[in-house]
């Protein structure tokens, strides 16, 4: 018994540290847990039934009397040693049991279990005028530094405190990128409030000089500008990871919030190098500009987690950035991304994520890098499943919904992603970023009307980003305006892909052919000018049915594929005249195989609202 469980005990380990790396389910592990448990009577039975001898194993004899007296007559401490043995090799096997069924539980959403999960889900999607819940917004803290250039380092702090804030499951927190909107906004809070959707706002300031740190925070009712609690923390730098916990819970406090951490929790993941923090929030502004700033956010969160390898929140932004790098390589605009640095990033950023997930279970910027490497792989059910568990751990998590809402477009689900997109704009509500991906999502539902003021609106938003004007002209080449159509892709969206100059000019002329052909519905010169577009919705504006079906064919024949955003013109709502065409059905048989989507999902069902 001893022996057995002493095996049972590390196989136990084994296997809870190793099937995971593997990919292999959660299910597998709970697996062998009871295979051990279960097995444990039978060994019982074995170990009475069979004895070892010098011949080999057999049967036992049936003990005789003289036998039974003189291991009675044996002194206690060799009588006992066997069955203590025994006793501890079954304490090993419960306790490796035990141990495997705390990690599965600390994994989950919380302290409630299965039922806290469900609930946090349904809180996920609930409309927000039903969520009880005090709402929250923080605002960019000022950077009150002498020399002016600690802004970065304001902005951590900022988004470091809402992250914590997160955590508290009582409290329901705006998106990062609308509350940054509103720095150096000389706007009253009560209309800051109401335009975020919150009633509550935190607002600060940081002093940072040398290893020094004054740090100023207070509380407002935006309701009606009352200053509910307001601090001032004079610390050392490597202090600042407990004035954010200090903070946050001084927060939670006023709001009569209960944070439920749990035995230890913290909400607050501190590192014990103050250097890897300082490179971690350069790394998050560079992420939030994305650009050109994504390969330099690379290599310093790559010094990060070589400076404290057990950080989980550098791993996990480590492993978000890497999810990145193919949408901001030369040529991603034109879509000319190899194979070898798709798989190259999503495999570095699945190697980081998972690392993040086994420091910290509990990091849902972790499972959201790893539904972004899975999905872009087209392994649908295992991204699927690290969104739902991102926002099991926080219904809030913006980019969960927002990347959840892309794999469910993508995979021809628009109504679901149609839900997602919106809670993401709920949560966010003047990021260009979701206002374009709920438009582009609209117009995959066929309400391109509905669409296009949202995008435009992200375009005031952020009028430097490229793929916002892609979304508009397609959408009013989807309405019939070409000419606006063409305004918008030559004059706008090119200019701002960074192409070199003799590029943007065959781009130009490529696009003023495409657009003349389209405005003339004339099939022939599509065909003599349009190759590199050959886009299915094209052929069928230019009235040629049996051209658009063979696009389709061709964009879906090269293997491998990657990005999800690939398998969109599935969806377009201009190709809901052909698709009971068997052709239609016989050219996508293929991709769909391929992609491991099912031909149903090509005949949607009306999407709801």
């Amino acid at each position: 018994m001893a022996v057995y469980g002493a095996v049972a005990f590390g196989a136990i380990q084994v296997v809870d540290i190793v099937l995971p790396r593997l990919g292999l389910p959660d299910w597998t592990v709970t697996l062998v847990v009871w295979a051990c448990v279960l097995g444990f009577p039978a060994a019982i039975v074995l170990a009475w039934a069979f004895e070892r001898t010098p011949e080999g194993l057999r049967l036992t004899d049936e003990a005789e009397t003289a036998e039974l007296d003189a291991i009675v007559a044996e002194p206690a401490g060799r009588r006992w040693s066997s069955g203590l043995f025994a006793l501890l090799g079954v304490m090993a096997m419960v306790t490796g049991a035990w141990w495997v069924g705390r990690s599965t539980a600390m994994s989950g959403a919380g302290s409630g279990g299965a039922a806290d999960a469900v609930e946090t889900l349904k809180r996920a999607y609930a409309d927000l005028a039903d969520d009880v819940r005090p709402a929250i917004a923080v605002l960019p803290f000022m950077d009150l530094s002498q020399a002016g250039d600690q802004q970065y380092f304001a902005d951590g702090m900022s988004e470091e405190l809402l992250n914590a804030l997160a955590k508290v499951r009582g409290l329901r927190v705006a998106g990062r990128t609308s509350s940054f909107a509103y720095r150096n906004v000389e706007e009253d809070l009560r209309e800051i409030g109401s335009e975020l959707g919150v009633r509550y706002l935190v607002e600060g300031s940081v002093r940072k000089q040398g290893d020094r740190l004054r740090i100023t925070a207070q509380l407002v009712d935006g309701g009606n500008n009352f200053h509910l609690w307001s601090d001032t923390y004079d610390r050392m730098l490597d202090d600042v990871f407990t004035v954010q916990e200090e903070v946050a819970r001084a927060i939670a406090e006023q709001l009569r919030v209960s944070l439920r951490l749990g035995p230890g929790g913290v909400l607050v993941a501190p590192t014990s190098d103050i250097a890897a923090y300082d490179l971690y929030l350069r790394a998050k502004a560079l992420m939030r500009g994305r650009g050109a700033g994504i390969h330099e956010a690379v290599t310093l969160l790559e010094e990060v987690v070589a400076r404290d390898s057990t950080w989980a929140p550098g791993w996990a932004g480590l492993a978000q950035v890497y999810s990145l790098v193919p949408y901001y390589e030369p040529g991603a605009g034109a879509g000319r991304i190899s194979p070898e640095s798709w798989e190259s990033a999503l495999g570095s950023a699945e190697a980081a994520a998972k690392r993040a997930l086994a420091l910290d279970p509990g990091v849902a910027g972790a499972d959201v890098a790893l539904g972004n490497a899975y999905r872009d792989r087209w392994e649908w059910d295992r991204a699927e499943g690290h969104y739902i568990r991102a926002l099991e751990i926080d219904p809030d998590d913006v980019e969960a919904h927002q990347q959840y809402a892309e794999l469910l477009a993508g995979t021809g689900r628009e109504d679901g992603a149609l839900r997602s997109a919106r809670r993401a704009v709920a949560l966010d509500p003047t990021s260009a970023i979701r206002l374009n991906g709920l438009g582009w999502i609209l117009h995959m539902n066929a309400r391109t009307a509905e669409a296009v003021p949202l995008i435009e609106l992200a375009i005031v938003r952020s009028p430097d980003l490229a793929p916002l004007f892609h979304s508009l002209s397609a959408a009013r080449l989807a309405l019939g305006d070409v000419a606006e159509a063409e305004r918008l892709w030559r004059q706008e969206y090119i200019p701002r892909l960074g192409l070199d100059e003799a590029i943007r000019e065959g781009w130009d002329r490529a696009a003023a052919a495409r657009y003349e052909a389209l405005r003339n519905r004339d099939a022939a010169a599509y065909a003599r000018c349009c190759a590199g577009f050959n886009e299915p919705g094209d052929w069928l504006v230019v009235g040629d049915t049996v051209q658009a079906i063979r696009a389709i064919r061709e964009r879906y024949n090269q293997r491998p594929m990657y990005d999800v955003n690939s398998l969109n013109p599935l969806w377009q709502p201009e190709l809901d005249g052909i698709r009971e065409d068997p052709r239609f059905q016989e050219a996508l048989s293929g991709v769909l195989d391929y992609a491991g989507l099912s031909g149903a999902m090509l005949r949607r069902a009306p999407p709801e609202g």
